[in-house]
């Protein structure tokens, strides 16, 4: 942290998930002496209703009663990484190149499936345009590329160096630049080649792409696993977003996912963000300190050395949620994990689409004004299926890089930037992360906890009643069929 202290630091991605909580610890904790987040205007809010409605959040509470005057030290930039020349004005960009000493390029677009040209634009594109930015910065320090652990995913052990890109970038920007969408979309298997999908593809690319820059910059790569909420600070349990497993948490939660498709002996390689941002941090401060002209690498996962199971995660969800049920809920909390497909779609028909189509029949006759089941369904099935190619594998991860790092920490370092994933006790996380994702991320106010419990347990009958009634059902036929054909 004391190598940080005042720097001028860059953040691209400041109003995402990591951006915010990089934003807000560097402000909190290290010293800085400005910082500039890359931001663009979006649904019609501009950049500066845009950043006042972050530092609103919860999130800032902690940093805002300590250092009330905290907002004085951030400026937000109008950019957009998938713009050309990053969308800055001249007047910015030569601010950036005066005054910046510090880069976390975090910028990206984070859909799995997302168009291989938007892909390729910001998560490629427009990381090479920042690194030739970092170029021209004349006190640069270190330029910290957030990547993810799942470059290359299609391995199965992921070391911290380097690997071959998926395809020369060249060819690549050729093919998106002359092929229509049709055209991309109809060979985009093959272009993807050994890689799941165009997120995974285009950071690959992006690494390599950054890799080919370590002679002229201070570059540092970091790679994090599946970034989920806060742990320890600066507010316990504090989540914003439906991502990867938390989508699974809350509509397992509210009573609407009933099915998964997963193998539950494989690890859920989840990393609290609060954590993963003290690693970020501590990259960064060493590369500032190191005068070595390499590349580091770090990986920076859980599940080498605290590694959590589906079934587990499963086990932990049901604990907890179970305490802290929600007023939104429309059903009560039951999910099933199938490592066959046949299995999964069937709960999938029997548990999701049929109930759907029922309540949608009713709420059309009423004129309800609820959203369409139905279509709730097929947005959860489209998140569950890319999902799935992560939830049926478990990946060796080398991160001696991380351990080296953590081991090089003083003892009060270690203290302000906690990223030992061996301190981590899941069930204490799933406890405070629960109860975050319905007070932070639900709106939930806990004064309806009563209520809600009251609902939750009517929702438990009536489900053991349908339960017994189809057991009934079922014996009623058996029965029948048994005594008629005895009778024949």
């Amino acid at each position: 942290g004391g190598a940080l202290e005042g720097q001028t630091i860059l953040i691209t991605g400041g109003t995402g998930f990591l951006g915010k909580v990089l934003t807000e610890k560097l402000l909190r904790t290290c010293n800085v002496k400005h910082i500039y987040i890359l931001i663009r205007e979006k649904k019609g809010k501009s950049i500066n209703e845009r950043i006042n409605a972050i530092l609103e959040d919860p999130l800032f509470s902690i940093l805002s009663a300590d250092k009330p005057k905290f907002r004085q030290k951030i400026s937000t930039m109008s950019g957009d990484c998938g713009l050309p020349g990053l969308g800055l004005s001249l007047e910015d960009r030569q601010k950036i190149i005066d005054e910046v000493s510090v880069i976390f390029h975090g910028a990206a677009t984070l859909k799995f499936d997302e168009d291989l040209k938007i892909a390729h634009t910001i998560n490629i594109k427009g990381t090479k345009q920042m690194l030739d930015l970092a170029k021209e910065v004349k006190h640069l320090k270190t330029f910290v590329h957030i990547s993810t652990a799942y470059t290359n995913c299609h391995l199965n052990k992921i070391e911290e160096k380097i690997y071959e890109p998926p395809m020369d970038e060249e060819r690549l920007q050729q093919m998106v630049e002359n092929m229509d969408d049709e055209l991309i979309k109809a060979i985009l298997p093959k272009i993807l080649g050994k890689w799941p999908n165009t997120y995974a593809f285009t950071k690959a690319m992006a690494e390599f792409v950054a890799s080919k820059y370590v002679k002229e910059l201070p570059l540092v790569i970091f790679r994090p696993g599946v970034v989920v909420g806060t742990y320890q600070e600066p507010v316990i349990g504090w989540t914003d977003n439906l991502y990867g497993p938390t989508g699974i948490v809350v509509g397992a939660g509210c009573g609407l996912l009933h099915s998964l498709h997963a193998d539950i002996e494989c690890t859920a390689n989840l990393v609290p963000v609060d954590m993963t941002v003290a690693a970020l941090i501590a990259s960064a401060a060493e590369k500032i300190e190191s005068e070595k002209h390499d590349l580091p690498i770090y990986n920076y996962v859980s599940c080498t050395d605290n590694p959590l199971l589906w079934r587990e995660f499963k086990r932990l969800i049901e604990k907890h949620g179970d305490e802290v049920p929600t007023i939104r809920a429309v059903w009560c909390y039951f999910m099933t994990i199938h490592k066959l497909w046949i299995t999964h779609f069937l709960c999938v028909i029997f548990l999701h689409y049929i109930p759907a189509i029922i309540m949608d029949g009713i709420g059309f006759l009423t004129r309800s004004k609820n959203p369409s089941l139905y279509k709730v369904y097929k947005k959860i099935d489209k998140h569950s299926d890319v999902l799935s190619y992560f939830s049926f594998r478990s990946w060796e991860f080398a991160n001696d890089s991380v351990k080296t790092l953590w081991s090089r920490l003083s003892p009060d370092d270690k203290i302000n930037f906690n990223f030992d994933i061996n301190s981590l006790d899941w069930d204490r996380f799933f406890y405070n992360y629960i109860r975050g994702l319905r007070f932070y991320l639900l709106k939930d106010e806990w004064s309806t906890l009563p209520q809600a419990t009251i609902k939750w347990n009517r929702f438990k009958l009536a489900h053991k009643c349908i339960k017994i009634g189809l057991l009934l059902l079922c014996l009623k036929m058996v029965w029948t069929i048994a005594t008629t054909t005895y009778s024949l």
